[in-house]
Protein backbone atom coordinates (compact mmCIF):
# COMPACT_ATOMS: atom_id res chain seq x y z
CA UNK A 1 0.00 0.00 0.00
CA UNK A 2 0.92 3.78 -0.91
CA UNK A 3 2.02 6.31 1.93
CA UNK A 4 2.51 4.07 4.80
CA UNK A 5 4.82 5.66 7.18
CA UNK A 6 7.97 3.70 8.17
CA UNK A 7 7.38 0.41 10.54
CA UNK A 8 8.26 1.95 13.91
CA UNK A 9 7.22 -1.20 16.03
CA UNK A 10 9.38 -4.30 15.30
CA UNK A 11 12.11 -2.43 14.24
CA UNK A 12 12.60 -0.22 17.19
CA UNK A 13 16.41 0.67 16.82
CA UNK A 14 18.88 -0.03 13.63
CA UNK A 15 18.58 -3.62 13.45
CA UNK A 16 20.69 -5.93 11.01
CA UNK A 17 19.34 -9.47 9.99
CA UNK A 18 19.88 -11.23 13.23
CA UNK A 19 18.00 -8.88 15.42
CA UNK A 20 15.34 -8.91 13.24
CA UNK A 21 14.88 -12.40 13.00
CA UNK A 22 14.83 -12.30 16.94
CA UNK A 23 12.36 -9.81 17.24
CA UNK A 24 9.80 -12.58 14.68
CA UNK A 25 10.85 -15.13 16.99
CA UNK A 26 9.69 -12.85 19.94
CA UNK A 27 6.62 -12.49 18.68
CA UNK A 28 5.93 -15.37 17.41
CA UNK A 29 6.65 -16.65 21.06
CA UNK A 30 4.32 -14.29 22.65
CA UNK A 31 1.49 -15.31 20.24
CA UNK A 32 1.81 -18.83 21.64
CA UNK A 33 1.53 -17.40 25.36
CA UNK A 34 -0.81 -15.14 24.50
CA UNK A 35 -2.91 -18.10 22.94
CA UNK A 36 -2.44 -20.43 25.72
CA UNK A 37 -2.69 -18.55 29.15
CA UNK A 38 -3.96 -14.48 27.86
CA UNK A 39 -3.11 -11.81 29.41
CA UNK A 40 -1.87 -13.39 32.52
CA UNK A 41 1.00 -15.41 30.69
CA UNK A 42 2.32 -12.96 29.21
CA UNK A 43 5.92 -11.96 30.74
CA UNK A 44 9.22 -11.02 29.56
CA UNK A 45 10.51 -13.78 31.94
CA UNK A 46 8.26 -16.35 29.90
CA UNK A 47 8.82 -14.67 26.99
CA UNK A 48 13.09 -15.59 27.07
CA UNK A 49 11.81 -18.97 28.72
CA UNK A 50 9.99 -19.86 25.67
CA UNK A 51 12.60 -18.77 22.92
CA UNK A 52 15.43 -19.50 25.11
CA UNK A 53 17.31 -15.86 24.49
CA UNK A 54 18.83 -13.76 27.24
CA UNK A 55 17.35 -10.33 28.70
CA UNK A 56 19.58 -8.60 26.73
CA UNK A 57 18.80 -10.01 23.03
CA UNK A 58 15.02 -9.24 24.09
CA UNK A 59 15.83 -5.30 24.85
CA UNK A 60 18.33 -5.49 22.42
CA UNK A 61 14.59 -5.81 19.69
CA UNK A 62 12.35 -4.33 22.18
CA UNK A 63 12.77 -2.16 25.44
CA UNK A 64 9.62 -3.56 27.49
CA UNK A 65 6.48 -4.88 27.38
CA UNK A 66 4.13 -2.10 25.98
CA UNK A 67 6.58 -2.21 22.86
CA UNK A 68 6.09 -6.12 22.60
CA UNK A 69 2.85 -5.86 22.43
CA UNK A 70 2.45 -3.13 19.98
CA UNK A 71 4.54 -5.81 17.70
CA UNK A 72 1.81 -7.88 18.39
CA UNK A 73 -0.52 -5.53 16.75
CA UNK A 74 1.32 -5.07 14.15
CA UNK A 75 2.02 -8.53 13.03
CA UNK A 76 -1.92 -9.31 13.30
CA UNK A 77 -2.82 -6.47 11.82
CA UNK A 78 -0.58 -6.18 8.78
CA UNK A 79 -1.48 -10.14 8.38
CA UNK A 80 -5.46 -9.05 8.24
CA UNK A 81 -4.66 -5.97 5.74
CA UNK A 82 -2.87 -8.11 3.39
CA UNK A 83 -5.75 -10.97 3.64
CA UNK A 84 -8.50 -8.14 2.73
CA UNK A 85 -6.29 -6.74 0.65
CA UNK A 86 -5.98 -10.01 -1.76
CA UNK A 87 -9.71 -10.84 -0.84
CA UNK A 88 -10.90 -7.11 -2.54
CA UNK A 89 -8.80 -7.76 -5.34
CA UNK A 90 -10.89 -10.98 -6.05
CA UNK A 91 -14.09 -9.70 -5.06
CA UNK A 92 -13.79 -6.75 -7.01
CA UNK A 93 -16.32 -4.76 -5.49
CA UNK A 94 -15.85 -2.06 -2.75
CA UNK A 95 -19.04 -2.42 -0.69
CA UNK A 96 -18.92 -6.08 -0.67
CA UNK A 97 -15.43 -6.05 0.49
CA UNK A 98 -16.02 -3.87 3.33
CA UNK A 99 -18.55 -6.17 4.31
CA UNK A 100 -16.62 -8.52 4.92
CA UNK A 101 -13.62 -6.81 6.07
CA UNK A 102 -16.37 -4.83 9.00
CA UNK A 103 -17.99 -9.04 9.76
CA UNK A 104 -14.78 -10.21 9.60
CA UNK A 105 -13.69 -8.04 12.74
CA UNK A 106 -16.13 -9.36 14.64
CA UNK A 107 -16.00 -13.38 14.01
CA UNK A 108 -12.70 -13.12 14.76
CA UNK A 109 -9.76 -15.56 13.67
CA UNK A 110 -11.83 -18.90 13.62
CA UNK A 111 -14.76 -16.98 11.10
CA UNK A 112 -18.19 -18.66 9.79
CA UNK A 113 -16.08 -21.83 7.66
CA UNK A 114 -15.24 -23.20 11.19
CA UNK A 115 -17.20 -23.74 14.58
CA UNK A 116 -15.02 -22.65 17.68
CA UNK A 117 -16.91 -24.86 19.62
CA UNK A 118 -15.13 -24.74 23.62
CA UNK A 119 -12.35 -22.22 21.76
CA UNK A 120 -11.44 -19.53 23.59
CA UNK A 121 -9.44 -16.83 21.34
CA UNK A 122 -7.76 -15.66 24.32
CA UNK A 123 -5.52 -13.89 22.14
CA UNK A 124 -7.62 -11.46 20.44
CA UNK A 125 -9.23 -10.55 24.16
CA UNK A 126 -5.66 -10.06 25.04
CA UNK A 127 -5.27 -7.40 22.36
CA UNK A 128 -8.72 -6.13 22.91
CA UNK A 129 -7.48 -5.24 26.38
CA UNK A 130 -4.59 -3.82 25.22
CA UNK A 131 -5.96 -1.91 22.55
CA UNK A 132 -8.38 0.11 25.42
CA UNK A 133 -5.05 0.53 27.00
CA UNK A 134 -2.55 1.32 24.53
CA UNK A 135 -5.10 3.96 22.99
CA UNK A 136 -4.37 5.78 25.91
CA UNK A 137 -0.85 5.49 27.00
CA UNK A 138 0.80 5.00 23.58
CA UNK A 139 -1.77 6.57 20.71
CA UNK A 140 0.12 7.53 18.22
CA UNK A 141 2.46 4.04 17.89
CA UNK A 142 -1.07 2.37 17.95
CA UNK A 143 -2.53 4.19 15.31
CA UNK A 144 0.51 3.43 13.11
CA UNK A 145 0.06 -0.33 13.86
CA UNK A 146 -4.15 0.33 12.39
CA UNK A 147 -2.78 2.25 9.54
CA UNK A 148 -2.66 -0.16 7.07
CA UNK A 149 -5.96 -2.04 7.85
CA UNK A 150 -7.77 1.66 7.84
CA UNK A 151 -5.87 2.63 4.73
CA UNK A 152 -7.37 -0.45 3.28
CA UNK A 153 -11.05 0.57 4.23
CA UNK A 154 -10.42 3.81 3.23
CA UNK A 155 -9.30 3.04 -0.16
CA UNK A 156 -12.64 0.71 -0.45
CA UNK A 157 -14.55 3.72 0.64
CA UNK A 158 -13.06 6.18 -2.10
CA UNK A 159 -13.53 3.22 -5.16
CA UNK A 160 -17.43 2.95 -3.57
CA UNK A 161 -18.02 6.40 -4.40
CA UNK A 162 -16.73 6.78 -7.41
CA UNK A 163 -18.81 4.14 -8.50
CA UNK A 164 -21.68 5.40 -6.89
CA UNK A 165 -21.96 2.92 -4.67
CA UNK A 166 -21.51 4.94 -1.25
CA UNK A 167 -22.25 8.99 -0.78
CA UNK A 168 -19.92 11.53 -0.67
CA UNK A 169 -17.66 11.50 2.58
CA UNK A 170 -14.20 11.70 3.23
CA UNK A 171 -12.85 8.20 3.09
CA UNK A 172 -10.38 8.52 6.01
CA UNK A 173 -13.06 9.70 7.96
CA UNK A 174 -15.27 7.05 7.04
CA UNK A 175 -13.27 4.16 7.42
CA UNK A 176 -11.71 5.43 11.15
CA UNK A 177 -16.05 5.79 11.91
CA UNK A 178 -16.11 1.95 10.59
CA UNK A 179 -13.66 0.41 12.27
CA UNK A 180 -14.07 2.22 15.78
CA UNK A 181 -17.72 1.02 15.80
CA UNK A 182 -16.94 -2.16 14.79
CA UNK A 183 -13.71 -3.03 16.88
CA UNK A 184 -14.99 -1.65 19.88
CA UNK A 185 -17.80 -3.69 20.14
CA UNK A 186 -16.18 -6.65 18.82
CA UNK A 187 -13.47 -6.03 21.67
CA UNK A 188 -16.82 -6.11 24.06
CA UNK A 189 -17.67 -9.80 23.12
CA UNK A 190 -14.22 -11.18 23.03
CA UNK A 191 -13.64 -9.72 26.73
CA UNK A 192 -16.96 -11.15 27.83
CA UNK A 193 -16.36 -14.62 26.01
CA UNK A 194 -12.99 -14.52 27.66
CA UNK A 195 -14.44 -16.68 30.28
CA UNK A 196 -17.75 -17.63 28.74
CA UNK A 197 -16.25 -18.90 26.01
CA UNK A 198 -17.50 -18.41 22.17
CA UNK A 199 -21.15 -18.21 21.31
CA UNK A 200 -20.75 -18.77 16.94
CA UNK A 201 -24.12 -17.82 16.52
CA UNK A 202 -24.04 -14.63 18.73
CA UNK A 203 -21.42 -13.43 16.95
CA UNK A 204 -23.13 -13.99 13.50
CA UNK A 205 -25.96 -11.87 14.36
CA UNK A 206 -23.69 -9.22 15.51
CA UNK A 207 -21.61 -9.40 12.29
CA UNK A 208 -24.55 -8.61 10.86
CA UNK A 209 -26.49 -6.52 12.31
CA UNK A 210 -23.24 -4.01 13.00
CA UNK A 211 -22.52 -4.64 9.13
CA UNK A 212 -26.31 -3.84 8.41
CA UNK A 213 -25.69 0.03 11.07
CA UNK A 214 -22.60 0.31 8.66
CA UNK A 215 -24.03 0.04 5.52
CA UNK A 216 -27.03 2.45 5.79
CA UNK A 217 -24.76 5.23 7.19
CA UNK A 218 -22.15 4.99 3.83
CA UNK A 219 -24.49 3.66 1.14
CA UNK A 220 -25.67 6.62 -1.59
Amino acid sequence: MQGLPENPLLVLKPAGRGESDRAEQIVAATCELLDEGGLGGLTIRAVLARTGLARRAFYECFSGKDDLVLAVFETMLMAAAGHYDALARQIGDPLETIREIAQGIVLGRYGLEQDPGEFIDRRSAAMAREHLRLAETRPDELQAALRPLLDLIAEQVRSGIRAGQLREADPDLQARLIYNLVATTAHTELIAEDTTGSDRENRQRLAEDLWEFCRRAIIA
